[in-house]
């Protein structure tokens, strides 16, 4: 048996469980009872994200999926520990996609609607739930997937495919159907702190006001060029004050792409504090180009 300083117990230690959701689960308790007690040699912070990670998804399981049974496994190693939970309900893309098609009126596919979790601010049901669930538990961990219809939701994943099956092999012998699976992943020394995640996208005196958009995830099949992806991904952003759009991994942007964006969409909602990270010159430029022709439409005397 391999063991290191801060392992408590054998590496590869792994628990699985499956639970009727009968109506009177409550993920609070399944968290003290079956998970907290594998991480009580982490750090404070770590066991903060992981209460905060688990209860949230283990919620929407219980709450959303309309399953009936809901198996969860947590595997800790020395490095990290995975936690993944698997209900047998509808999915959480086609759950997004009714919720899009009955009460917005707009039609989506499984991808679009995998790309809405994204944004954040994006529940089923509004009275009871905010929508922050899953936007912050993904900024919480290392790795971050949901798998529903054979589309795959990831964050900070570079194989998110491989990630996802790996665990749906595993919950396949307890669950003949998987409605929605998320997976975690985190390290068992990481210096993140839940209550910081949370303060950088809603400080307490503002709340969810501020939303990172991820391009290369949200711009799968390639560049960000046309003005229909541009409306896609700014759907419902103007819910907020504050958009980063994290161009990491993008080469080129259309010109038709950054005018929605960086024109349209910004003479729409002035107010709306709109940033770009990690662009290439070339996106600069695109960037600086419509924002010019902006700032020489203000300056136009009124007919």
């Amino acid at each position: 048996i391999v063991r290191s300083a801060s392992c408590a117990f054998p590496v590869g230690n792994v628990l699985r469980k499956t639970v009727e959701n009968d109506g009177t689960l409550e993920e609070d308790t399944l968290y003290w009872k079956y998970i907290h007690p594998y991480l009580e040699s982490c750090p404070e912070n770590v066991r903060d994200i992981w209460s905060y990670a688990f209860t949230e998804i283990m919620n929407n399981a219980i709450e959303h999926s309309g399953g009936g049974k809901i198996s969860f496994m947590i595997r800790k190693v020395c490095l990290y520990t995975e936690i993944s939970i698997v209900d047998n309900g509808v999915g959480i893309f086609r759950n997004i996609r009714k919720y899009a098609d009955e009460k917005l009126g707009i039609k989506l596919n499984a991808e679009q609607a995998a790309q809405e979790l994204y944004k954040g601010k994006l529940t089923t049901d509004p009275k009871a739930h905010s929508g922050e669930g899953i936007f912050f538990v993904s900024k919480m961990l290392s790795e971050f997937a949901v798998w529903s219809e054979n589309t795959v939701y990831t964050y900070r994943c570079d194989d998110g495919d491989r990630f996802a099956q790996s665990h749906l092999i595993s919950h396949y012998t307890k669950m003949k159907e998987i409605g929605t699976m998320a997976v975690m992943k985190l390290e068992n020394e990481s210096r993140r702190i839940s209550k910081d995640v949370i303060d950088e996208f809603a400080p307490l005196e503002k709340g969810f006001v501020r939303t990172l958009i991820p391009m290369r995830e949200m711009c799968p099949l390639g560049e960000p060029v046309a003005r229909s992806q541009a409306r896609r991904i700014l759907r419902r952003l103007e819910q907020f004050q504050e958009i980063i759009f994290d161009f990491q991994g993008i080469n080129f942007m259309g010109q038709g792409f950054a005018d929605e964006v960086f024109r349209v969409f910004q003479n729409r909602y002035p107010d709306i504090d709109m940033k770009a990270v990690n662009a290439n010159a070339d996106v600069q430029g695109m960037i600086r180009h419509v924002r010019q022709r902006m700032a020489e439409e203000r300056q136009l005397p009124d007919e």
